[in-house]
């Protein structure tokens, strides 16, 4: 779902591919996938430039949650190895 925002804000699959560091055919089809999976188009790209659909709206903030929890899950099993890495954010 990276691919999804990426796509979305950079208006463009190859500038997203970029940003991801993935092959630009490697981020069509995980959205192609993705999008045969939720039985919905996430993306329209019927002018120059890619948007995200409604669906596509709609679904984001759940495919960031479901991102966030793989990361966290990464982070608890690294620190069972000793691999502790991350990022250190501070907020006020």
């Amino acid at each position: 779902m990276q691919l999804l925002s990426s796509g979305t804000q950079s208006g463009n699959f190859t500038r997203a591919a970029q940003r991801v560091h993935v092959a630009q055919p490697g981020v069509s089809a995980q959205i192609r996938r993705l999008e045969r999976e939720l039985g919905h188009e996430l993306l329209d790209r019927s002018g120059r430039r890619v948007r995200m659909t409604e669906v596509g709206a709609a679904v984001l903030p759940y495919a960031r949650a479901a991102l966030a929890a793989v990361a966290g899950a990464r982070l608890v099993a690294d620190e069972f190895r000793g691999l502790v890495r991350g990022r250190v954010a501070r907020g006020w």
